[in-house]
């Protein structure tokens, strides 16, 4: 029995959007999703809070309203090279318009997306701002109304000059400088070439003359410092002087180096196509911008995942070992030491680094630094960067920037994880995480390719699977078809795949290497597994299943994959027909049975819609009268060059197909117009009842009480002349909605009959609440009965039952006098069977009612 797949769907959607949607309202980034007409159709919190919006005020806005005037051509011509192919994505400064009417310039990198569904196109855009850049430069900018400072020296190299402006860049007071060298402003490291420079300027100037250059310089309190000097040369009482204007530019160039960073790793963000490969390039450019020995990534919980080594020149082979280790171009990468925290750190002790610190500072390390790596507030990842000894700790502004590299390397794993998740909703069923279809035929296909690999493909349906939604709830339902998937995966191997295709149907494609006889003993394994007792929310399932086996092989015909599922489900088929918890392997004869069957299921369409069907009418006898009151109408098809079908040829298929819905539709369409025409064409059943049969699918699509309607309204039928009948299966699959509905039926006037009672599983307590009127004694309670007194038990316990709670009674398929008397003398009010008239077609229902008429008594036993 299948599941409503939208049913299942529902509930489905439901837990697979949640992860999607917060991962897209919360990311850091700004995103956005733009329609092929230019309307925003998804914006994150992120983004309406970049303009000064919120998220429902842009929604449906075309993108044009936000953006400058002067973008529109650079977008477009953005656009056409995405939706050509020319270009995979395009990263492009931008500028935004802000709800309070300021400009916002950001970075922008957009993608394409084609849908299976909707829109030609899509374009998915992440929009990052460039404010923390920008003030970086602006910082930049305020650095230069810095005073400077003017020295001179003589040509010995003594300082004869030393301004205000040189006091407060250097910390060094005039009286302190004045005929002293300048080997006090120069730090050690760079004396040597200090010197060599000053004796080539001493010499004449050399290259140095008439040039700005930057150079290292130390102030008095030790720090280190970049200056800009400009250097002139003139005369005085004929010696030459040497006069340098110094500008610190420490802090400019830092800004500089901040601005850089942020700007190039947003670009490599925007850019890259994983993690690893973003932190590889930033890592990389931070150790060559910053001078820095060494640096590497790592994930949270992993080891390193990227790592750069600068240079080794200064460090011992014992100790360049350790820092090739570290950094991880050695064989077995040494996993971090650094401490995995929120916030941006400098370690400036070995012990910072455990035991490999000591040789590491021996490599020429003076400090490290850990910097996080932050998506959604968590961290994913971290970067360390190691400093060789002398450097200076890094500063505020520095360490701020190296934290917004962190930030956007935690864009690309926000993207990445947005990424993985779309991949894995496009492949995967949302509530067991088992392979969808798309993701099944692809396997299929690529075990076809393995040359010489035996596979097969089990198509497992779980029998009666749909009386655990309606009895315990799709909640309980989704926890069963959980747990069956994990049984399922549990069985097979780690290469073998386990796929839900809808509803209550699976699929396990594995590999098999014990011959033909394989298959069926792991599909027998399979349904033992799923046999076991299943305790969920205090009850207790057992589970059977019908099994369909298909083998996968590397010479299947061109309809491959699709033709694989469908052999399978002939085989299922066949399973389900044995009495179901059965297995069957598909064979060649059964590909002709279902080439049949979906060529019935056509026709069967067809007929509806053709005119090909008709409706015969079985008289419904008043037994104290003997008179018709009544007629039961049922549907025949007569098919083109096959003749008229028996109802059991093409009503399960209807059933199992779907295509009963449109078949009970035009059923109740037809006996009702055919009723109201009675009184014109048989007048003798004017004011009798018509009786239609509404399956369980009908009564709880969701057009049933509008197709009703219209039933009644367009053929003018009384609605109190016609009788819906229900079985008693049909209500106990869906008992709180059935009840609902049937309320609503009642409500229209039209009468209620429960069919085939006794023989489904309704209380006396259900059967109740039921609005119903008449109750149809089964056929089989009413076989046994053979005269008055003699097996009559069942069909008597009904009768009474029927009496107790006040309704009519309708024996069927009362077959001889001898039935109809004792049904009489029992209580029974009314009958039907072959002992009064076959169903006949509506122009002979005058006839046989004359005919009944006549007799005008209840058949009689003879004695």
């Amino acid at each position: 029995m299948v599941i409503e797949d939208s049913s299942v769907a529902h509930n489905a959607r439901a837990q697979a959007g949640a992860w999607l949607r917060a991962a897209f309202d919360h990311a850091s980034t700004g995103l956005t999703i733009v329609d092929d007409s230019g309307q925003y159709v998804e914006v994150n919190r992120a983004f309406a809070d970049l303009l000064g919006y919120r998220v429902d005020e842009l929604l449906g806005r075309h993108f044009s309203e936000v953006t400058l005037a002067g973008e529109h051509d650079s977008d477009v011509a953005m656009m056409g090279d995405l939706i050509s192919g020319a270009r995979r994505s395009v990263v492009r400064e931008k500028q935004y318009r802000h709800r309070d009417g300021t400009l916002l310039v950001a970075l922008v990198s957009s993608y394409l997306v084609r849908p299976e569904t909707g829109p030609s196109w899509q374009l998915l855009s992440t929009i990052e701002s460039l404010s923390e850049e920008r003030a970086a430069q602006q910082r930049l900018l305020e650095t230069r109304t810095a005073g400077d400072g003017i020295i001179t020296i003589d040509d010995t190299g003594i300082i004869v000059a030393w301004n205000r402006g040189a006091e407060r860049l250097f910390g060094h007071p005039a009286t302190d400088m004045l005929g002293s060298p300048l080997d006090g402003l120069v730090p050690p490291r760079v004396r040597e070439t200090y010197a060599a420079h000053l004796q080539d300027l001493l010499a004449g100037g050399g290259a140095l003359l008439g040039r700005t250059v930057e150079v290292a310089a130390r102030h008095a309190d030790g720090r280190e410092l970049l200056t800009e000097l400009s250097l002139s040369t003139w005369q005085h009482d004929g010696h030459a002087r040497f006069t340098a204007i110094a500008r610190d530019v420490t802090v400019e160039r830092r800004a500089e180096q901040a601005a850089a960073l942020i700007r190039h790793a947003a670009v490599t963000a925007n850019s890259a196509n994983s993690f690893v490969e973003a932190a590889a390039e930033v890592v990389r450019q931070v150790c060559a911008r910053l001078g820095w020995r060494a640096g590497q990534a790592w994930t949270a919980g992993g080891g390193p995942v990227a790592w750069h080594v600068t240079d080794h020149q200064h460090a011992s082979p014992e100790s360049g070992c350790a820092l090739r280790q570290l950094a991880g171009e050695d064989s077995a990468p040494t996993p971090q030491q650094l401490p995995l925290d929120a916030v941006a750190r400098v370690v400036s002790d070995p012990a910072g680094l455990g035991p490999m610190g000591p040789a590491v500072w021996e490599c020429g390390i003076g400090s490290a630094m850990a910097v996080p790596v932050l998506a959604g507030g968590e961290v994913t990842a971290m970067l360390g960067f190691y400093l060789p000894t002398g450097s200076a700790a890094p500063e505020h502004d520095l360490v701020q920037a190296l934290e917004q590299v962190g930030l956007a390397l935690g864009r690309v794993v926000e993207r990445q994880r947005t990424s993985e998740a779309l991949a894995w909703q496009a492949t995967h069923d949302p509530v067991t995480d088992l392979a969808n279809r798309r993701l099944l035929l692809d396997h299929i296909r690529r075990t076809r390719q393995a040359d010489g690999r035996q596979a097969a493909l089990l198509l497992i349906n779980l029998d009666r699977f749909r009386l655990v939604n309606d009895a315990l709830g799709y909640a309980i339902g989704d926890q069963v078809l959980r747990l069956v998937g994990e049984r399922l995966r549990a069985a097979v191997g780690a290469e073998d795949l386990v796929a839900r295709l809808s509803a209550d149907e699976f699929v396990v494609v594995a590999a098999i290497s014990c011959g033909p006889d394989g298959a069926p003993l792991l599909a027998e394994r399979l349904l033992l597994d799923l046999r076991e007792p299943l305790i969920i929310g205090g009850h207790e399932l057992v589970l059977r299943a019908s099994v369909g086996i298909r083998a996968v092989t590397c010479d299947d015909p061109e309809h491959f994959p699709a033709g694989v599922l469908r052999d399978a489900d002939a085989a299922l088929r066949q399973a389900k027909s044995r009495g179901k918890d059965q297995i069957v392997v598909f064979d060649a004869a059964m590909a002709g049975s279902a080439e049949r069957r979906m060529n019935d299921e056509i026709a069967l369409a067809r007929a509806i819609t053709e005119n090909q069907l008709m409706l015969h009418y079985q008289p419904i006898i008043a037994l104290d009268t003997g008179r018709p009151v009544g007629a039961e109408a049922l549907v025949r098809w007569h098919r083109p060059g096959q003749g008229m079908q028996p109802p059991d040829r093409f009503i399960p298929m209807a059933e199992e197909s779907g295509l009963i819905v449109d078949l009970g539709r035009w059923v109740l369409q037809q006996a009702c117009r055919d009723a109201a025409a009675w009184p014109h064409e048989a007048p003798i059943m004017a004011e009798a009842t018509v009786s239609v049969n509404v399956s369980a699918r009908q009564l709880t699509h969701p057009r049933f009480l509008a197709d009703l309607r219209a039933a009644l309204t367009d053929s003018g039928l009384p609605p109190e002349r016609l009788i819906l009948e229900i079985t008693e299966t049909a209500l106990i699959s869906a008992p709180e909605a059935a009840l609902e509905t049937l309320h609503a039926i009642r409500s229209c006037g039209v009468q209620l009959a429960l069919d085939d009672f006794g023989t489904g599983y309704s209380s006396l307590s259900y059967v109740q609440k039921l609005p119903a009127t008449i109750l149809k004694i089964d056929k089989s309670f009413v076989d046994p009965v053979s005269g008055p007194g003699t097996g009559t038990a069942l069909s008597e316990v009904v009768i009474k039952l029927a009496e107790a709670i006040g309704m009519r009674t309708v024996a069927e398929g009362v077959e001889s006098p001898e039935q109809a008397s004792a049904l009489r003398q029992l209580g029974c009010h009314r009958g039907q069977g072959y002992t009064w008239s076959r169903p006949v077609p509506n122009t002979d229902l005058q006839a046989v009612a004359m005919r009944l008429c006549d007799v005008g008594k209840v058949p009689q036993a003879s004695s």
